[in-house]
């Protein structure tokens, strides 16, 4: 089993707990939590010596910007912590803060249990979340600019949805019958899929596939 230290660093008592009881429900893993907000000082000291490898902080901690320094901190004297960060708003300033340390798990405080358990999943296996309330504003400024480098940008989401099957390597039946769908439009979709891509060749659009498994979804395609 895996294990798993994370820090909560969360003003809400009742919210720290709810958190608590989200990270304890998988049996497959296991989280050991360790959250004491009571003095800032003393969660720095803890952050040093456990070397956590989550910490979910509240962006507004103790009412003012405790929380972002702590992040801030946490990203200098950490070697393999990831950041998730709860707010109710992600305001430019923010959202520049976050950027610049490299934080990509951001949770809307009012989210649901579900969607912390897929930011924690996704955490675990190195993909960024962002809570559906913010996508469309942590990705706004950024996209034109992903746009002319990615050619992912080129694929519809449904075309983004069949590449990620061929990247599992399922026949054109299997994605056939995963979406509903007939093998004709299948092919067709794999065939607009290497004609946008320029790619030739029997087995081209696998290759590809595999190549960039991990990245097969790009930034601002919301198809989660």
């Amino acid at each position: 089993m895996r294990e798993f230290d994370v820090i909560v660093a969360y003003e809400d008592p009742l919210k720290r707990l709810g958190i608590r009881a989200m990270l304890e429900a998988p049996k497959e893993l296991k989280f050991i939590l360790h959250d004491d907000i009571s003095d800032l000082d003393k969660m720095r000291a803890l952050i040093v010596d456990l070397q956590p490898d989550f910490i979910v902080i509240d962006a507004t901690l103790n009412s003012n910007n405790s929380g972002i320094e702590l992040a801030q901190f946490t990203k200098a004297n950490t070697k393999k912590a990831k950041i998730v960060i709860m707010t109710f708003d992600l305001d430019i300033r923010l959202k520049r803060i976050l950027k610049k340390l490299e934080i990509t798990w951001i949770l809307y405080k009012a989210d649901t249990v579900e969607s912390m358990k897929k930011c924690a999943w996704r955490a675990i296996h190195d993909k960024p979340y962002i809570s559906k309330k913010f996508r469309e504003k942590w990705y706004a400024e950024d996209t034109e600019e992903m746009q002319k480098d990615n050619p992912l940008y080129k694929l519809s989401k449904t075309e983004i949805k069949i590449l990620q099957q061929v990247a599992q390597g399922k026949t054109n039946k299997e994605i056939a019958l995963e979406f509903f769908k007939s093998v004709k439009t299948v092919k067709n979709h794999r065939q607009n899929i290497c004609n946008k891509l320029n790619l030739q060749g029997s087995n081209a659009l696998l290759k590809y596939a595999l190549e960039i498994k991990k990245d097969i979804i790009p930034p601002g395609v919301p198809i989660w």
